[in-house]
Protein backbone atom coordinates (compact mmCIF):
# COMPACT_ATOMS: atom_id res chain seq x y z
CA UNK A 1 0.00 0.00 0.00
CA UNK A 2 1.95 3.02 -0.75
CA UNK A 3 1.18 6.41 1.25
CA UNK A 4 -1.84 7.73 -1.04
CA UNK A 5 -3.84 4.65 -0.20
CA UNK A 6 -3.11 4.50 2.97
CA UNK A 7 -3.99 8.12 3.97
CA UNK A 8 -6.95 7.86 1.89
CA UNK A 9 -7.91 4.55 3.60
CA UNK A 10 -7.25 6.25 7.37
CA UNK A 11 -9.13 9.12 6.40
CA UNK A 12 -12.02 8.09 5.72
CA UNK A 13 -11.93 5.13 7.98
CA UNK A 14 -11.91 2.52 5.21
CA UNK A 15 -11.78 -1.13 5.47
CA UNK A 16 -8.23 -1.29 5.65
CA UNK A 17 -7.51 1.46 8.18
CA UNK A 18 -5.55 -0.85 10.10
CA UNK A 19 -3.27 -1.76 7.62
CA UNK A 20 -2.66 1.51 6.58
CA UNK A 21 -1.94 2.96 9.89
CA UNK A 22 1.93 1.43 9.86
CA UNK A 23 2.61 2.95 6.11
CA UNK A 24 1.23 6.13 7.15
CA UNK A 25 3.36 5.72 10.14
CA UNK A 26 6.88 5.01 8.65
CA UNK A 27 6.51 7.63 5.86
CA UNK A 28 7.38 11.26 6.02
CA UNK A 29 4.78 14.19 5.95
CA UNK A 30 6.07 15.71 2.67
CA UNK A 31 5.62 18.96 2.99
CA UNK A 32 6.25 19.54 -0.77
CA UNK A 33 3.50 17.49 -2.18
CA UNK A 34 -0.22 16.62 -1.27
CA UNK A 35 -1.20 13.38 -1.02
CA UNK A 36 -4.69 13.82 0.27
CA UNK A 37 -6.73 17.01 0.36
CA UNK A 38 -9.75 16.51 2.29
CA UNK A 39 -12.96 17.24 0.87
CA UNK A 40 -16.42 18.14 2.16
CA UNK A 41 -18.13 15.13 1.70
CA UNK A 42 -15.40 13.15 3.46
CA UNK A 43 -15.75 15.37 6.37
CA UNK A 44 -19.55 15.21 6.30
CA UNK A 45 -19.91 11.17 6.34
CA UNK A 46 -16.99 10.56 9.06
CA UNK A 47 -18.71 13.11 11.44
CA UNK A 48 -22.17 11.06 10.29
CA UNK A 49 -20.79 8.23 10.95
CA UNK A 50 -19.80 9.40 14.51
CA UNK A 51 -23.20 10.84 15.15
CA UNK A 52 -24.56 7.22 14.72
CA UNK A 53 -21.56 5.80 16.72
CA UNK A 54 -19.85 3.90 14.04
CA UNK A 55 -17.10 5.78 14.89
CA UNK A 56 -15.66 6.66 18.28
CA UNK A 57 -14.98 10.04 19.83
CA UNK A 58 -11.43 9.22 20.83
CA UNK A 59 -11.14 7.82 17.02
CA UNK A 60 -12.14 10.93 15.53
CA UNK A 61 -9.96 13.39 18.04
CA UNK A 62 -7.23 11.30 17.20
CA UNK A 63 -8.03 11.44 13.47
CA UNK A 64 -8.07 14.86 13.75
CA UNK A 65 -4.85 15.19 15.33
CA UNK A 66 -2.94 13.38 12.56
CA UNK A 67 -4.86 15.17 9.94
CA UNK A 68 -3.93 18.53 11.75
CA UNK A 69 0.02 17.23 11.95
CA UNK A 70 0.32 16.41 8.10
CA UNK A 71 2.02 18.34 5.95
CA UNK A 72 0.87 16.84 3.26
CA UNK A 73 -2.87 16.29 3.71
CA UNK A 74 -4.55 19.48 2.45
CA UNK A 75 -7.19 20.19 5.28
CA UNK A 76 -7.26 24.35 4.52
CA UNK A 77 -11.05 23.97 3.44
CA UNK A 78 -11.44 22.51 7.08
CA UNK A 79 -8.81 24.16 9.54
CA UNK A 80 -11.32 25.25 11.48
CA UNK A 81 -13.18 22.04 12.46
CA UNK A 82 -9.90 19.75 12.26
CA UNK A 83 -8.80 22.47 15.09
CA UNK A 84 -12.10 22.07 16.92
CA UNK A 85 -12.08 17.91 16.78
CA UNK A 86 -8.08 17.65 17.80
CA UNK A 87 -7.77 20.67 20.55
CA UNK A 88 -10.33 19.35 23.21
CA UNK A 89 -8.42 21.24 25.84
CA UNK A 90 -9.13 24.88 24.10
CA UNK A 91 -12.49 24.04 22.24
CA UNK A 92 -13.99 21.64 25.13
CA UNK A 93 -15.35 18.28 25.74
CA UNK A 94 -16.10 16.80 22.05
CA UNK A 95 -19.34 15.21 22.38
CA UNK A 96 -22.40 14.37 20.10
CA UNK A 97 -24.09 17.88 20.55
CA UNK A 98 -21.33 19.52 19.48
CA UNK A 99 -20.67 17.61 16.27
CA UNK A 100 -23.88 18.08 15.54
CA UNK A 101 -23.42 21.51 15.58
CA UNK A 102 -20.68 21.25 13.42
CA UNK A 103 -22.10 18.81 11.17
CA UNK A 104 -24.96 21.57 10.74
CA UNK A 105 -22.40 24.33 9.64
CA UNK A 106 -20.54 22.34 7.17
CA UNK A 107 -24.00 21.19 5.29
CA UNK A 108 -24.91 24.53 4.80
Amino acid sequence: MNIQKALAEFITFGEQRDEAIPVIVSGSADSNKTHYTLSTAVLIDVLKRCLCNEIDLDDLELWANVIESRDDIDCSEHDGVIYALSNSEQMGELNHEKLAQILKLIAK
